[in-house]
């Protein structure tokens, strides 16, 4: 822990308990048995959007409400993502459904040479999948290499605003070179419970870690922690 952040942690202590600073509570989830028949994921078509809810997983703030919405489906399909924090709309593109070429992930959006599993194409329980690829951001033409770690952990009932759900949790480790030449390494941790009836994610929740260069050696620094909660799909 540098200087910096260790007198920010003491001085939240500090706090009175009324002002403490409120991490944002784990999700409620339970193990739960596979349905009796096999699931099948909901075929994309134009008009199906899902509503969020977005946290800041620092301090529980509900930072937006999203909106993604199926625009087109071919050539590729484009869900429009659309904030009520501010006018800026960000696009997904995949191909096939599943797997993107275009995402926003974090701090910049990312242009993939190659589809890279949103969630896996099997989605038994256990399997796991590597995917690498590269990566542009928008308005640069340098490529940066990306290693995508997928593992199917299993059921789970996860209960939300709008009651319980059963999806499959699904955890992603991703190794990438970011654009900030001093970030020394960059993971990222991606947990989504895609339930397959509703084509989506009922939850997903991002954080991340970076080990930078200071000039005197590295530490290392904490990325956005993020949560999306579904409360509303058609």
């Amino acid at each position: 822990m540098n200087l910096t952040r260790r007198k920010l942690s003491l001085a939240l202590l500090a706090l009175p308990a009324g002002c403490a600073y409120q991490p944002l509570a784990g999700l409620r989830t339970e193990a739960a048995a596979a349905p009796d028949l096999p699931v099948g994921l909901r075929t994309p078509a134009t008009g199906q959007r899902w509503t969020y809810r977005k946290y800041n997983g620092y301090n529980s703030a509900l930072l937006a409400t999203e909106t993604h919405e199926v625009l087109t489906l071919e050539p590729r399909v484009r869900v429009r993502i659309r904030s009520d924090a501010g006018a800026t709309e960000q696009e997904e593109l995949h191909q096939p459904w599943g797997q993107v070429l275009r995402e926003f992930a974090r701090d910049d959006v990312l242009n993939y040479e190659q589809a890279t599993p949103l969630w896996p194409a099997d989605l038994s329980p256990g399997s796991r999948s590597v995917h690498s690829t590269t990566y542009r951001i928008d308005n640069d033409s340098f490529r940066y290499w990306i290693t995508q770690h997928t593992t199917v952990q299993g059921w789970e009932r996860v209960t939300l605003a709008n009651g319980p759900q059963l999806a499959l949790r699904i955890e992603k480790l991703i190794r990438l070179q970011h654009r900030d030449i001093a970030r020394a390494e960059t993971i990222r941790r991606d947990t989504i419970w895609l339930a397959p009836q509703i084509g989506r994610w009922v939850a997903r929740e991002t954080t991340g870690d970076y080990r930078l260069s200071t000039g005197r050696g590295f530490s290392w620094q904490r990325e956005d922690w993020h949560r999306w909660e579904l409360t509303s799909w058609a």
